[in-house]
């Protein structure tokens, strides 16, 4: 992510000691001296995103958490209670996490840089805590010890006199390292990002014939060691054009990867038709999955813990600047993916919901700040500086210097500055549509409504659509054949199945259990000791077979009768037959004499 580019844009104001929020050009919600913002409980509406289900990738990337957890901060679910956030996280359906991992983002003396102290050891924690909430894992693998992006992409300590060979083995090996350790701690990887952001280059490397040999080198490692889990490379500042440039490259350069990743925060990379552009060209000419791996939205302009908001004041925002406005940028990011990936389409992840202050408050500026020097909780600390200028970016170590301190993003967070969640994390649950998630086997019984309730009919497509009300099941009488059978995945997450019947001009889809089988059942079966010669008395019936258990049973076609008129039959056995209708029928078991003949018979058709 490109923070700091951004964050130092921005108009800083420093007074007393204490950092003055931007002001908004556009309503925002008032947060008072001590962070409070009184939105929590603002409803938001919600309608289902074409082409998001419970298979697409709702993900979150909470890779500060451990850091926040560490210093105190406390998370509440939607009852106000004190809850774990992975189980808030998951009762707003999120389904996957993304985490970010840094090599060593400590300086010699043990300080850390901050940034949400994104350790393998923390992030495993997190990891762990997801996967025991039925998410999947993103690992983002960033191959430096601090924040990379296209304005730095900073070699980790440790492999800075390495040779051009030894950079590519090390990318190997790290990648090796951590994906066997997530996999020892059970965590369910899904995927594995390999670089973060590398559109001008990775490990203070900007010639792709040289790069892409690093990714590369990332991918074949995750491919070996996560045979299971998708490689993702990651760019941002999505077009049609770039994407196409960044692709032809990969391609060039042998790059073996599975999904192409994107940046996209609305406010910054802007319109849709850039993004549409870049998913168009990786899905529909490269064939390659696409998804989108960060993206946010402010709900406030104002700063809620003293340091000055990566996003203040937006110039034609395209939503709202609110919790409502969060919401429709979510559900606008995710439906313009799942529209527009050729069936390649995955999903997105929203960057660091949880990142909120430690101590809420503008007036806390300074507890923020040297907390955020013990746990890492900002978004750098002062010991970040000299790691950006020995490796030559100077202007970040002149950033670092002058700017540290604590999060700047919590008006884009989905938890409130004290921890309760936004209405706007239920968007995850609430965009999803309905969709027929695959047919099932079309049952051969006769059925009877079993419950007064409703027949509908699926308005849209199959992976979009309402029920519509078609005709109420007390108007059915008799019994009914099923015409087929689908598995319906529910907005709820949930599967149902229904069945499909038809009644005159009535049709329409009903849920399995509002109706009842009837099956054919054999009540009785009487041996017949000595043989009787029977003839056909007319041309019509047939000899049946009985296919299935003597307690539910089809009747299958052997022969037909008229085309034995003459034909005279042995009978061994009576069998007594209870039908769906609930009357019992006399069937005798017979066969001719030559033995090309033999199955059951009706009684009413042999004399």
């Amino acid at each position: 992510m490109r923070k700091w580019r951004k964050l130092f844009a921005q108009a800083l104001i420093a007074s007393a000691g204490i950092l003055v929020a931007l002001s908004g050009a556009t309503t925002s919600v008032f947060a008072n001296a001590d962070g409070t913002t009184n939105v929590k409980n603002d409803k938001v509406t919600v309608n289902p995103a074409h082409g998001v289900t419970t298979n697409s990738i709702q993900g979150v990337d909470i890779s500060s958490l451990q850091a926040e957890l560490n210093a105190g901060v406390k998370f509440y679910g939607y009852n106000g209670k004190k809850q774990d956030i992975l189980q808030t996280l998951e009762d707003s359906g999120v389904n996957y996490v993304r985490l970010r991992i840094w090599n060593d983002p400590y300086d010699s003396k043990g300080h850390t840089y901050g940034g949400g102290d994104a350790t393998l050891a923390n992030e495993v924690k997190t990891a762990k805590d997801a996967t025991a909430h039925h998410m999947k894992v993103l690992i983002d693998l960033q191959y430096s010890d601090f924040w990379a992006d296209p304005a730095k992409q900073a070699l980790p300590k440790a492999w800075k006199n390495y040779t051009f060979a030894q950079k590519k083995t090390a990318v190997y090996n790290y990648t090796k390292k951590v994906v066997t350790t997530m996999k020892k701690a059970g965590v369910d990887i899904g995927m594995v990002q390999v670089g973060n952001e590398t559109t001008k280059g990775m490990m203070q490397e900007s010639d792709p014939a040289k790069y892409m040999q690093y990714i590369a080198e990332g991918v074949n490692a995750v491919h070996k060691y996560a045979p299971g889990a998708l490689a993702a490379v990651h760019y941002e500042s999505p077009s049609e054009s770039s994407f196409a440039k960044i692709a032809a490259e990969l391609k060039a350069n042998k790059v073996n990867y599975d999904v192409m990743g994107a940046t996209y925060y609305p406010h910054w990379n802007g319109p849709d038709s850039k993004l549409i552009g870049a998913e168009k060209v990786i899905t529909k000419t490269y064939k390659k999955k696409f998804a989108v791996m960060e993206m946010s939205y402010p709900y406030t302009t104002d700063d809620m813990d003293g340091q000055n908001n990566i996003v203040g004041d937006i110039t034609n925002p395209p939503f709202p600047i609110s919790v409502q406005g969060q919401s429709d940028a979510i559900s606008d990011v995710w439906k313009t993916v799942m529209q527009n990936g050729y069936g390649k389409a995955l999903g997105a992840f929203y960057w660091e919901p949880a990142w909120i202050p430690v101590k809420a408050g503008w007036d806390n500026y300074q507890y923020n700040r040297d907390i955020s020097v013990k746990y890492g909780t900002g978004w750098a600390t002062q010991y970040a500086a000299k790691y950006y200028g020995d490796a030559g970016y100077s202007d970040q170590e002149e950033n670092v210097n002058s700017y540290w301190g604590a999060s700047s993003y919590d008006n884009q967070a989905l938890f409130d500055p004290h921890g309760y969640p936004l209405q706007s994390l239920l968007t995850f649950k609430k965009m999803i549509t309905n969709y027929v998630s695959g047919s099932a086997k079309k049952p051969v019984d006769r059925y009877k409504v079993a419950k007064k309730a409703y027949a509908y009919t699926f308005n849209g497509t199959s992976d979009n659509f309402t029920f519509k009300k078609a005709f109420a099941l007390s108007s059915l009488k008799g019994y009914y054949k099923i015409n087929k059978a689908e598995y319906v995945i529910k907005r709820n997450g949930k599967t149902y199945l229904y069945y499909h019947i038809t009644s005159g001009k009535k049709s329409g889809w009903i849920w399995h259990s509002y109706l009842k089988k009837c099956p054919n059942k054999i009540t009785k079966t009487v041996k017949v000791s000595y043989k009787h010669r029977y003839v056909v008395k007319n041309k019509k019936g047939s000899v049946y077979g009985f296919q299935g258990s003597s307690n539910d049973f089809q009747y299958v076609t052997l022969h037909y009768l008229k085309n034995y008129p003459k034909t005279h039959f042995t009978v061994t056995r009576k069998t007594y037959v209870k039908k769906y209708n609930g009357k019992t029928y006399l069937y005798y078991y017979v066969h001719s004499g030559n033995g090309k003949v033999h199955g059951y018979v009706w009684n009413g058709y042999l004399k």
